[in-house]
């Protein structure tokens, strides 16, 4: 049960939840709209790459336990490197673990470490500086947002300098997925210091300004990086961080939104990347609360909506509509489910059978993603339709997260790319997940959670995952009505990227390189 006096405890953590999946924690098409970023060009050695991003602060921190800006995060790409890293298929795939197998039916993991990794200040890499890091995440005093996720696991040691054993408390097959997340960094050493094992050594770190980087000599890919310098400049406003790659000031712009994509896809001196991405927009109702306790209410809002109008209206078509689950195809053991369509109808009839009269208070705040007011508009004009008053409550930006999510019956709202299937169920709708915005609790759902996780075959797995998502999609409170696209802006001559499914752009960096 989430208790609601600490919803204010989660709100102030809500980025930091909402970037733990940008670290690397969740397969469709990415695409360019230009030509194709990643060519089979040979790559050319040399030069700086500046990157503009976006969320970044004065009082930001690169210690892996505490990032919770993007700009921050970019920069942990830079330095650091995890055991695993997430595929653009969305599947695992090696960086400091060689291999990784289970044991005792998922309940015991076994990673191999590469031989011959260095830390950035001399440090030869070892298992043992893998449960320091690992630990950091899961002690008491720890500020993590990967803690909750922590939790099932008992015990992590060493067999060997480069073999490393972690062991759970009930068998989950999803495990190694943690392990994208996790930055290996040398015991001993301050954590701020931002000292990995990374493609670029950090030169200097000044938050919310810019962080510089340059090319790390000994890294384990030695074909990479293929930048001599790079840097990373913050820069928050949209429009600003567009206009600084059409002037040539940088060569990478983070979160182009969609209108003014519309703007400048066409100019000849940049290219957009598109990819489908698990990060996804809804109106959230308390479950726990008046009148949206009452089911067929909650349905008769879910066929009050119009995604494809909110879709093509408030994100110029980019990204796909949701269907009232967190589940997308962008998730290996994606089951489609029937679609909620526009059914004012069948809105109409749920709701006169729910019994409730009056105008339905929803909050909304252009702070929340672009086009969150708008789409809270056009829910209010797609519900009258069906005979629904909803009275929209617009409210400023600053203690949206605090004041109004998770404390409110009904607003709108937006969960950061999540990794895996048991984690987009499990974070926003298990009974004892913090994040359970919607209070909606359902013990036989968790059940389902937990034979998912123990599930070896992968296509059980797969149908257990759909009944579970099914259960979401009737009759918890998220009316979930979009899905959206990562855009990212570089300049023409930038080769080798390519757009990732899970927010792990900045991964892609060491990969790139100017044509000549």
């Amino acid at each position: 049960m989430v208790d609601d006096s600490k919803t204010s405890d989660f709100a102030i953590n809500r980025r930091k939840l909402l970037y733990t999946s940008a670290v690397g924690l969740g397969a469709g098409l990415g695409f360019s709209i230009a030509p194709s970023i990643a060519t089979a060009k040979t790559p050319t050695r040399g030069g700086k790459f500046v990157v503009g991003v976006d969320n970044g602060s004065s009082t930001d921190t690169i210690d892996p336990t505490n990032i919770i800006a993007s700009a921050a995060v970019f920069a942990s790409y830079q330095f650091g490197n995890r055991l695993l890293e997430r595929t653009r298929d969305g599947k695992l795939g090696s960086e400091l673990a060689e291999s990784w197998e289970p044991a005792e039916g998922a309940k015991r993991w076994n990673f191999t470490l590469r031989k011959g990794v260095t830390f950035h200040n001399g440090k030869d890499f070892a298992a043992s500086d893998m449960v320091y890091s690992l630990n950091r995440h899961r002690g008491p005093d720890t500020k993590s947002s990967l803690a909750p996720l922590m939790k099932g696991i008992q015990d992590i040691t060493t067999d060997g300098p480069h073999q490393l054993v972690v062991v759970l408390n009930t068998p989950d097959v999803n495990f190694p997925y943690l392990m994208a997340g996790v930055i290996a960094q040398p015991e001993g050493e301050d954590p701020s210091k931002g000292i990995g094992t990374g493609p670029f050594i950090l030169n200097s770190a000044q938050p919310g300004l810019r962080y510089s980087f340059h090319r790390n000599p000994h890294y384990f890919r030695p074909e990479q990086p293929f930048f001599d310098e790079l840097e990373i400049v913050v820069i928050n406003d949209d429009s600003a961080r567009l206009s600084s790659l059409l002037a040539g000031t940088t060569h990478f712009a983070s979160k182009i939104t969609p209108k003014l994509v519309e703007r400048v896809k066409n100019m000849p001196s940049v290219k957009i990347d598109v990819a489908d991405t698990t990060t996804f927009y809804y109106f959230l109702m308390r479950t726990d609360q008046p009148p949206f306790d009452n089911s067929d209410l909650r349905l008769a809002l879910k066929y009050a909506v119009d995604r494809n109008l909110i879709l093509n209206a408030t994100q110029s078509g980019y990204g796909s509509i949701g269907n009232d689950n967190p589940i997308n195809s962008v998730y290996p053991l994606y089951s489609a489910l029937p679609q909620h369509e526009y059914d004012p109808d069948k809105a109409s009839f749920l709701y006169k059978k729910s019994g409730h009269s009056g105008a339905i208070e929803l909050y909304t705040s252009e702070s929340i993603f672009p086009g969150a007011v708008n789409a809270a508009e056009i829910f209010q004009q797609t519900a009258a339709k069906a005979g629904i008053t909803i009275d929209l409550k617009r409210v400023p930006g600053d203690g949206y997260w605090s004041d109004v999510w998770m404390k409110k019956p009904f607003c709108v709202s937006y969960f950061g790319s999540l990794s895996t299937e048991n984690e987009a169920l499990t974070m926003p709708f298990a009974s004892d997940s913090p994040w359970n915005d919607g209070y909606w609790h359902r013990p036989e759902f968790d059940k389902l959670l937990v034979r998912a996780r123990s599930e070896l075959d992968v296509e059980k797995r797969r149908a257990i995952y759909h009944d579970a998502a099914k259960m979401v999609q009737e009759d918890a409170g998220h009316i979930t009505f979009a899905f959206a696209a990562s855009i990212n802006g570089l300049a023409k001559n930038v080769q080798g990227f390519m757009g990732d499914h899970f927010h792990g752009e900045a991964k892609n960096f060491a990969r790139c390189w100017f044509e000549a």
